[in-house]
């Protein structure tokens, strides 16, 4: 990685790759798009991302095509701890809608707004417990929540996120794996919906999904191109599985900026099904 051309060749010893860890996850323009590392940074960042995604289920409407866009704000505020904060701001598509009984009924719907779709702002409290230059391995607990900030309109009059709040708990981890040639990150945790609306294919208003999110960061191509690969999961393991593959590059773009570009394969029954990822990163 570029964080890593400065360092002489003593850099290549089994204590440096415990420093090399830290020092990646302490800047965030390396990380993955929506993995995260363990490590706690050591500046503010801000993420400005845009996603497509086709075919997507809802609870009253089906093959929903489009685009979504949201900013991340990251701040440290001691060496173990962070605050991050999540703000999608845009969606915008067309669905077919199911709800019976109205005359749009099996008609393509257009569904836009200044919000998200499963996503909510939300504000999260991040705590590292555990050190690679300790343990081998950088660990984290998250807790925080968040609420549905503005509708979704459609063209047959109705409003999708009428309402709804979700409470986020989770934790996260990463190493390095193959003797330092690849890093490992983990996120694991769970969604707990609480009063929304339009949104579960199982008609529910309140309801709990594990939120999993793994990635592996492969040696970089040249300086400036960093390879990985996401693998992500969202569901309760029965009705709603939304499983997605991820390849993706980060393309430095200066020490503290990078341009991140992913795929996104969908490999379950539920959610995106095809689509693509952008990010520009930036640390200050």
């Amino acid at each position: 990685m570029s964080d890593h051309t400065g360092f002489s060749k003593i850099a290549f010893t089994a204590a440096l790759l415990s420093y090399s860890l830290s020092a990646a996850a302490e800047n965030s323009t390396l990380q993955p798009i929506l993995t995260h590392f363990a490590q706690t940074q050591s500046e503010t960042s801000l993420d400005l991302s845009a996603t497509s995604f086709s075919d997507v289920e809802l609870d009253e409407a089906d093959n929903f095509d489009g685009r979504t866009a949201a900013l991340g704000i990251t701040v440290p505020f001691e060496d173990d701890k962070q605050i991050r904060f999540f703000l999608p701001f845009y969606t915008d598509g067309d669905a077919r809608l199911t709800k019976p009984g109205l005359f749009f009924t099996g008609k393509t719907i257009d569904i836009e707004g200044d919000g998200g779709v499963f996503d909510y702002a939300t504000l999260q409290y991040e705590h590292q417990v555990r050190f690679a230059n300790k343990s081998d391995y950088n660990l984290a607990y998250t807790i925080g929540g968040g609420f549905r900030t503005k509708e979704l309109e459609t063209t047959h009059g109705d409003k999708f996120n009428h309402t709804g709040r979700v409470l986020l708990i989770g934790a996260k981890a990463d190493s390095y794996i193959y003797d330092g040639k690849a890093k490992l990150l983990v996120n694991a945790g769970i969604r707990y919906y609480h009063d929304a609306d339009d949104l579960n294919p199982e008609n529910k208003d309140s309801w709990t999904w594990a939120d999993i999110r793994t990635a592996v960061i492969f040696d970089a191509w040249g300086e400036h191109a960093q390879p990985i690969i996401e693998v992500t999961y969202l569901g309760n393991f029965s009705g709603y599985n939304d499983l997605a593959f991820m390849p993706e590059l980060i393309f430095v773009l200066g020490e503290s900026v990078s341009l991140k570009l992913g795929g996104i394969i969908g490999l379950g029954s539920d959610g995106n099904q095809s689509g693509a990822v952008s990010s520009l990163s930036l640390s200050f």
